[in-house]
């Protein structure tokens, strides 16, 4: 390894302690970036919130896995094993902090995390990744399992934003009335709330299902409206690991993580000049290798679309309070 440059900031504005993100870093050995999913509902783990509970608990599994790995104690069994060991973390926070049954009855209020680690397999680079973390190779095309569902729940909040700028609100109000959509669902708003009126609630539905029945034909209508109707709240939890459906997607929570939501590839060291590694914060890739070339990408598409209404369409837009998410960066360079 001649060089490693890293960078994590957490979205909320003046408090970095809130970062849900995590990164290891066991040189020649292994590297990981962990994206702790943005709480839902306040409950407290350990005293800090579902996120970022479950990210460190992970990111220390990680660590310690690789640090044993180095020292000889154990050998690298697959990625199903190591994917057990980080469930099982998670599993022991729930106990630990007497939730596990609550949360094993309502996926809604799990804590979770994405999960992208690369370590070193014999001659092989060997990639192990669960949720939306990314991964680029030599600077080429970056490799990302971006999950459908946030489409779903990102054109939502877009059309609800331009259903109420249509009607001559200001941006400040347009933010706040969609995120309440997404976040809570159409069929969840607060009585008195404009987003609860009827004839309100009945177009931004019909919108919402026409522009995503366009985007995704193959996906079961019941699937798009059950997002639509509950939100990322109410909604999003029953597709949580859930291979029976078409919208399901994976992420370490506590729970079995099925075969098909863990993506690996193989690449031979030899053929790796640069390994860059990072969470779903950054929107967008830059030519140049380092943390300065991602972050000159990152500014370039805040001044480009801040609220992630255009074309990098998001469940959250950057507000005075807070960026639209945690962003990780951790860059490699082999030679």
């Amino acid at each position: 390894m001649r060089s490693l440059e890293a960078f994590t900031l957490g979205k909320r504005r003046g408090q970095p302690e809130t970062n849900e993100d995590s990164l290891v870093i066991v040189p020649g050995v292994g590297y990981a970036v962990v994206d702790g999913v943005t709480d839902r509902d306040g409950t407290l783990y350990d005293g800090v919130l579902g996120g970022r509970f479950a990210s460190k608990s992970a990111a220390a599994t990680i660590n310690r896995y690789l640090l044993d790995l180095a020292a000889g104690i154990r050998r690298h069994e697959g990625p199903g094993e190591l994917v057990g060991q980080l469930t099982e973390a998670v599993a022991d926070g729930y106990r630990r902090n007497c939730r596990y049954e609550q949360v094993k009855l309502d996926a809604n209020v799990r804590a979770g995390c994405a999960v992208l680690i690369a370590l070193v397999n014999d001659d092989d680079l060997e990639v192990i990744s669960v949720g939306d973390s990314g991964l680029r190779i030599n600077g080429g095309s970056p490799w990302q399992d971006l999950k459908p569902l946030d489409d779903v729940t990102a054109r939502l909040r877009r059309e609800a934003w331009r259903y109420f700028e249509a009607r001559g609100l200001p941006q400040d109000a347009c933010g706040k009335l969609s995120m309440m959509v997404t976040w809570q669902g159409t069929r969840n708003q607060p009585d008195g709330s404009v987003t609860a009126e009827p004839g309100v609630r009945a177009e931004i539905e019909a919108r919402a299902l026409a522009v995503n029945r366009q985007a995704l034909p193959d996906i079961p209508e019941w699937e798009l409206l059950e997002l639509i109707h509950h939100g990322i709240v109410h909604g999003q939890g029953g597709f949580q690991n859930a291979a029976d459906r078409e919208l399901g997607y994976g992420v370490i929570d506590g729970f079995d993580v099925p075969a098909k939501f863990i993506e690996t590839i193989s690449i031979p060291i030899a053929e790796i000049e640069t390994l860059e590694l990072f969470s779903d914060g950054y929107f967008s890739a830059p030519a140049g290798f380092g943390a300065a070339a991602w972050e000159d990408e990152f500014e370039r598409v805040e001044r480009e679309d801040p609220h992630k209404i255009g074309r990098f369409l998001s469940t959250k837009g950057t507000t005075d309070a807070a960026m639209t998410d945690d962003r990780t960066y951790l860059g490699v360079r082999l030679r």
